[in-house]
């Protein structure tokens, strides 16, 4: 009797041991992944761009006379201001020239008061009926002739005078000189380059942005002077100062598929230099934004999906729409709301409606 006990008990022994091995097996088969709850943030979205960097005001000086360089007064790199001599030309035959000029202009202005004196006189002796009409008329057009001449002369010294004075050359602006390919005595031509001058107080920072994101950055007017806009300079440094964003451009440019703006920032110490290179980091303020890891989602087609975990922790497919793309994140445009909670890794080994428990 006692044999037939002991036989039942080791039988429900092991039928317990077999269940609870059963159910360890079944939890086993669960899987553990992390899961992320979402929450809404306050968000800088930033996009970069290549900036071709110009002065606000950047010419070349060229020589409108030929002749000898008589003095050059600037050194390169120096800073200058406006109305400054930079360079002088010989003119030393200008100036022969203009003596000519000026004594031909007294021999026309002499002509033309002999002319109004000679003209006075027949006047009055016509209108006395001494002389015919006639001669007063032939005096006339000789006065005439002679004013004719007198302002044939004085545009003649006026050209001279023109001429003398584009053997000054001076800065047309305020700014910095570049390289000075002539020196003293050297033989300079009608249109050589002298120099290069650059107003760098202000620069403008020229970049451009495919029509696609034009007409998506225009669409939400995320393109506008109250974005935080950037410079990063060439050694990686961010410029001390935010530009402002200005137009560039009124049309697409059909060869490239793009419209160009600038950006113009102040450079009162003139630290940077017209043709530096740099990147623009143009940044918009984005409240309340859904942010999730990039490595929650997964594609299917062209759309992307993340797994959302429910109350009874089974797992769902849901489509989302991404606004912005960070470096590894994604700004949401709608899919998921505050309070969702979504698996943050692991997505490749589930399937819709399976259950997971959550890895702490």
């Amino acid at each position: 009797m006692q044999i037939k006990y002991w036989i039942i008990g080791l039988v429900a022994l092991l039928s317990v041991s077999s269940c609870g091995k059963e159910n360890a097996a079944k939890k086993d088969d669960v899987k553990a992944v992390p899961v992320l709850t979402i929450k809404e943030k306050d968000t800088l979205v930033s996009n970069q761009f290549v900036a071709d960097i110009q002065a606000k005001k950047n010419i070349e000086i060229h020589s409108r006379m030929s002749g000898i360089m008589q003095h050059v007064y600037a050194h390169e790199g120096q800073f200058v201001k406006r109305g400054q001599l930079l360079f002088k030309i010989s003119d030393a035959e200008l100036q022969i020239d203009l003596l000519k000029a000026n004594a031909t202009l007294k021999q026309a202005q002499a002509d033309v008061r002999i002319a109004e004196v000679e003209v006075s006189q027949l006047q009055s002796l016509f209108n006395k009926n001494f002389v015919a009409k006639n001669e007063l008329d032939m005096m006339k057009a000789k006065l005439s002739a002679a004013q004719a001449r007198r302002s044939y002369a004085d545009a003649e010294r006026k050209a001279v005078l023109q001429k003398v004075s584009f053997t000054n050359i001076t800065a047309p602006f305020d700014g910095v000189i570049d390289v000075i390919p002539f020196k003293d005595g050297s033989l300079v031509e009608n249109g050589s380059l002298l120099t290069t001058l650059s107003y760098l107080d202000q620069i403008y920072a020229y970049f451009s942005i495919p029509e696609n994101l034009y007409f998506e950055l225009q669409k939400n007017d995320k393109l506008n002077n109250s974005n935080k806009i950037e410079l990063v300079l060439p050694n990686g440094a961010k410029y001390d100062f935010n530009g402002v964003l200005k137009t560039a451009e009124g049309e697409i440019d059909q060869a490239t598929g793009s419209i160009r703006y600038k950006v113009e920032f102040p450079n009162a110490d003139r630290l940077i230099k017209h043709g530096t290179s740099g990147k623009l980091v143009i940044s918009d303020f984005q409240p309340k934004s859904i942010i999730i890891p990039q490595k929650a989602t997964f594609s299917i087609q062209d759309k992307v999906y993340v797994f959302v975990v429910d109350a009874t922790n089974k797992v769902r497919m849901k489509n989302i729409t991404i606004a912005n793309t960070l470096r590894d994140s994604y700004m949401l445009d709608s899919g998921l709301k505050a309070g969702d909670r979504i698996v943050l890794e692991g997505t490749q080994a589930l399937r819709d409606g399976q259950t997971i428990r959550v890895k702490k």
